[in-house]
């Protein structure tokens, strides 16, 4: 006789011995990233996102506030909303802590994307009703390369897959028990991760929304439900107010609710070289970088702030949004062709081995990119198979919950640019996904044995 397995439906916090078990995978998916670190991830590129996260980040340890990375190394102090400030200060904390060097800091990362793991476990435990489900995902969370690639760059991506799980969770304990406390958890976890990536901001209030929808449904009272859509609101502002406000006194009064990137995206993906040729569905500069001379072919893209003419940051990076607003409404033909190839470029359907080498820019492994990508795609398709057949046995509907961060991550890859480390915040989800729908395929196949005589 075969013991029957563990079931954990409805439940989020694990028993003690399931924690453990789940604490030994987080610890294995630790000791794998570290030795991908050491191993296989290459340099913190001289240029770029990942060194100018590390400077943003010394910056505000050694006191001189959120200014211009590379400004502050030829003396210069412009204030900044560049960059989400979620990751500059965790890098501040770890350099305030003794680790100020770019490879402690990376393990500090690692360590959060071992903790994203930990948060895997617990989602797929929760809704695929059983801790063996957990374990599953658990297992291969830590050993995802579309994971632990991402997580030795010293980019934002080791917060954005951490988020993405976190608010999920935090979405089904409000499911589970509704409260405007709970709501108001999931709150303030959107807002948090809007200070990472822009997206999360977008998943957390659908999640929000999909919450609430619930409520409606389960027959919760129009009060009940307006004082958790209130206090999840609240929660999100909490967060987001005082970084706007700051924004508002360092930019002169500019309404900066999350960043000034929005004005670098919009010209650097909208531009001829983003729409056709070789480049299409990337974000494309043509700053011209080691002595070299600017591309023509590139020309009319991203060429940098022009802090010349608009000393206040905001300034110029409106008018590099209008710039891209107005490239968009005089090429809105093109536009379905350039959106394919953005969301193909994320999920490795267009431009593979293109894509896969621009990794080595932004400090990834390029062979681990792909077998990242190659990977996701697997996991995907497992997920698409596990939720038909979970829809065709009657299974919980709370497992669609998991498109909502997939479903909000690719709208955005299409209205920004293409590059798969834009899938961190949805990865989480989609090895859960791979995960329960490796266990309902295992489930169909498994032949049915004759009744005993």
């Amino acid at each position: 006789m075969t013991a029957a397995p563990t079931t954990s439906a409805g439940r989020i916090v694990p028993p003690a011995r399931t924690a453990v078990l789940l604490g030994l995978l987080v610890v294995v998916a630790f000791v794998v990233r570290v030795d991908a670190l050491r191993n296989s991830a290459p340099p913190v590129p001289a240029l770029g996102d990942a060194r100018a996260y590390h400077l943003l980040g010394a910056n505000l340890a050694d006191g001189r506030g959120y200014i211009r990375p590379y400004e502050a190394l030829e003396g210069r102090e412009i204030a900044t909303a560049e960059y989400p400030p979620a990751l500059p200060v965790v890098l501040a904390v770890a350099s305030k802590a003794g680790i100020a060097g770019t490879e402690g800091q990376r393990v500090v990362l690692c360590g959060v994307g071992a903790l994203t793991v930990g948060l895997i476990g617990l989602l797929a435990r929760r809704l695929g009703g059983t801790d063996g489900a957990g374990y599953l995902a658990a297992a291969i969370g830590a050993v995802h390369p579309g994971l632990w690639n991402a997580d030795v760059s010293l980019m934002a991506e080791p917060l954005a897959s951490f988020a993405g799980a976190a608010l999920v969770l935090a979405a089904l304990a409000a499911i589970d028990r509704p409260s405007w406390r709970r709501t108001a958890a999931l709150g303030l976890l959107t807002g948090l991760g809007a200070m990472v990536r822009s997206e999360l901001l977008l998943i957390g209030l659908v999640l929000l929304a999909v919450v609430l929808a619930l409520g409606v449904r389960a027959g919760a009272g129009r009060r009940p439900v307006l004082v958790r859509a209130a206090a999840g609101l609240v929660g999100a502002l909490v967060v987001l107010l005082p970084w706007t406000a700051r924004n508002a006194v360092a930019f002169d009064g500019e309404l900066v609710p999350l960043t000034n990137n929005s004005g670098s995206v919009a010209r650097g993906a909208n531009c001829d070289a983003a729409y056709g040729g070789p480049f299409r569905g990337l974000w494309v500069t043509d700053v011209a970088l080691d002595g070299h001379d600017r591309d023509a072919a590139r020309a009319g893209c991203f060429s940098g702030f022009d802090l010349a003419r608009h000393p206040n940051e905001a300034d110029a990076a409106a008018q590099l949004r209008a710039d891209g607003l107005a490239y968009v409404q005089e090429h809105r033909g093109e536009l379905p062709g350039v959106v394919a190839a953005r969301v193909g470029r994320t999920v490795g359907l267009y431009r593979f081995e293109q894509q896969r080498n621009f990794a080595f820019a932004e400090g990834r492994n390029p062979v681990w990119d792909g077998r990242g990508t190659r990977s996701f795609q697997v996991l995907a398709v497992l997920g698409v198979v596990g939720l038909v057949l979970a829809a065709a046995r009657r299974a919980s509907r709370q497992r669609w919950l998991l498109l909502v961060p997939v479903a909000c991550s690719l709208l955005v890859v299409a209205a920004t640019y293409g590059n798969p480390r834009f899938r961190a915040a949805a990865e989480p989800a989609v090895v859960v996904l791979g995960a329960l729908g490796a266990i309902e395929f295992a489930r169909w196949a498994r032949p049915v044995s004759p009744p005993a005589r």
